[in-house]
């Protein structure tokens, strides 16, 4: 299945987004609480931005 163009852009504002965290060195922590987002979390989805728990708090 192709994305649709507003699929592909929001996708590739996340992994710009991710760049940027990895740039300024916050990459692999939780936006919401600060602490490590694990390591299979970021494999599935690397742009991840919220740890498991505080994404399902939302």
């Amino acid at each position: 299945m192709r994305a649709t163009p507003r699929q592909a852009t929001a996708r590739l504002a996340e992994v710009d987004a991710a760049l940027g965290r990895l740039a300024a060195g916050t990459y692999g922590r939780c936006e919401a609480g600060g602490e490590p987002i694990g390591e299979q979390r970021l494999a599935a989805r690397p742009s991840a931005r919220p740890c498991i728990p505080c994404a399902t708090r939302r």
